[in-house]
């Protein structure tokens, strides 16, 4: 079972794997004249999972990135609870060519980018 799919797609086991979880707060949230937070907090616990793979092939790089280019992505991950499965995109991506081995002239890539739930 790979750690994370994609639409059914799974992917190979990053080098780096983070999943902070944030509050989405209504625009109505501010401080009043005294400086006290008014929160009017609308969703709570939202995923955005950080993701880097470094010296990946050619061709995994290119399954991860035919992954994540969908507008809407159904993202299975394991959390500390057990596994999830939650609607999220892509934010900005970031290639990064490590190593161009001319011997056998293969070239070695970094990726990394963040998934966010809807």
């Amino acid at each position: 079972m790979a750690m994370i799919t994609i639409d059914g797609v799974d992917l190979p086991s990053p080098s780096v794997f983070k999943i902070p979880r944030s509050d989405l707060d209504s625009g109505d949230t501010g401080r009043n004249e005294l400086g006290v937070l008014q929160r009017d907090r609308i969703r709570q616990g939202i995923y955005k999972i950080e993701l880097e793979w470094k010296g990946i092939n050619s061709s995994e790089l290119h399954l991860i990135e035919s992954a994540i280019e969908p507008a809407e992505l159904n993202v299975t991950f394991p959390t500390p609870t057990g596994m999830a499965t939650k609607t999220m995109y892509a934010g900005d991506r970031n290639v990064e060519m490590l190593k161009y081995d001319e011997i056998s002239d293969k070239i070695y890539w970094n990726i990394s980018f963040n998934l966010i739930e809807y």
